[in-house]
């Protein structure tokens, strides 16, 4: 799990130091950085995963902005020449890069890296050579895009605990649905499983966790009744709407099927529409609810074998309605909640949300520590600043309510009481 994070100069996050919970929510006005954040974590991910480069930093839904630009450049401030992450994990990691590019670099290198486990340094490297395991390494032809622990891991024997939480936050990728794959108009293949960042692939990973879902018998195991349990709360999403009893992936009547989908091997998506007459009640992809859709792609995520254990979800709000925005974060709560508690392999184990929906607030539990939600603005300087939105010390749930009148945190974000939220501080 991602504990901090510390950012430096990095578009438009001047300095910021964040501390997480298990959910996330940034919340904030448009262009407030919210993106940004995702994205630090992303570069952060791709470093441990293959390197910098663009096709790597694009697989983790890191935008491909000229690396001039991922620099920040504010007025009365010279232009840096790096930008530094530094990122803490369970259990007592602390994993700091520090990355550069001229003005007419095309590509991100890697200036500094250092990891530290429980205070001992595990491995370095700077302009003064590289260090693994306390002892000094040969220079060598260290690739510049690639991080030295992508490099070296196979040839070190690094503690265990390290590896586990790097393979855990390598894995973390931006998630941000769009239409045209949800519907199948476009078809993509997905650069990690089970599902690619807008949804790619989507019948493929459907039929996937269908499989899954048949093998997952009822065990006299707890741990393997609460994954069963995991599954069954996320593919309720998909119910949430009301109008489908069933959801499919296999060949359609081509009566039925919108000359608009893509797909290539005549398997699509479809639903079971209970309310129509049995020989119309099938509907593709295409000709389906946007929401259930987005439903569907959350039920993947939430459930899937393959899915990974840090993810973030990007407008976590699209498509969906203010009821069923609140239900689908509360779902992602619960069922996070239910992994850690019971130690499962499935489910995701920490969520990084961004919403700009106000009802996606009156899903958080503010007096719950796992629980966190940060407004982001700029400052007087236009840096984004990050402020995490809890009650006073000392506060009970009382307190919470008398100051506030008893309205809803969705009630005090519309009515600009929150201070930042709307864009303004």
């Amino acid at each position: 799990m991602l504990r901090s994070i510390k950012i430096s100069r990095f578009k438009s996050i001047r300095d910021m130091d964040l501390d997480f919970g298990r959910v996330n929510l940034f919340i904030g006005g448009n262009g407030a950085g919210k993106s940004n954040l995702l994205e630090a974590i992303g570069v952060v991910s791709a470093a441990l995963y293959r390197g910098v480069s663009d096709s790597e930093l694009a697989r983790k839904g890191v935008r491909l902005t000229p690396p001039a630009l991922m620099k920040s450049a504010f007025k009365n401030f010279d232009l840096p020449k790096t930008f530094r992450i530094e990122a803490s994990l369970d259990p007592g990691i602390n994993y700091a890069i520090e990355l550069s590019a001229s003005e007419r670099d095309t590509h991100l290198s890697f200036f500094s890296e250092k990891c530290e486990f429980r205070g001992t340094k595990t491995f370095g490297r700077s302009g003064r050579g590289v260090t693994v395991l306390g002892s000094k390494v040969a220079q060598k032809s260290w690739v510049s895009s690639r991080s030295l622990w992508d490099q070296s891991r196979v040839a070190f024997p690094y503690p265990e605990e390290v590896q586990t939480a790097f393979d855990e936050l390598a894995r973390y990728a931006i998630y941000s649905p769009q239409t045209e794959f949800l519907r199948e108009i476009k078809s993509g293949k997905a650069d990690e499983p089970p599902v690619g960042l807008h949804g790619e692939g989507l019948a493929a990973a459907v039929a996937s966790l269908m499989e899954q879902a048949r093998q997952m018998r009822p065990s006299k195991k707890a741990s393997a009744n609460a994954e069963r349990s995991i599954l069954t709360d996320a593919i309720s999403l998909v119910w949430l709407p009301g109008w489908t009893r069933s959801v499919r992936v296999g060949s359609l009547d081509s009566i039925l099927k919108s000359r608009e989908l893509a797909s290539t091997d005549g398997n699509v998506i479809y639903f079971i529409d209970r309310f129509m007459n049995e020989k119309r009640n099938k509907l593709s992809a295409y000709d389906s609810s946007e929401g259930t859709l987005f439903l569907l792609f959350m039920t993947v995520l939430m459930a899937h074998r393959d899915s990974p254990k840090i993810f973030a979800l990007d407008n976590v709000d699209s498509a969906l309605n203010p009821a069923m925005t609140r239900k689908v974060i509360e779902l992602i709560t619960s069922i996070s909640r239910k992994k850690t508690e019971n130690n499962l392999a499935l489910g995701p184990a920490q969520v990084f949300l961004t919403s700009h929906n106000p009802t996606s607030l009156d899903a958080f539990d503010l007096f719950d520590d796992d629980q966190r939600v940060f407004i982001l603005f700029r400052n007087d300087d236009g840096h984004t600043t990050a402020k995490r939105l809890k009650p006073k010390s000392g506060w009970s749930r009382e307190d919470w309510t008398a100051n506030f009148s008893g309205k809803k945190l969705s009630q005090l974000w519309i009515d600009g009481e929150i201070s930042g939220a709307l864009g303004s501080m």
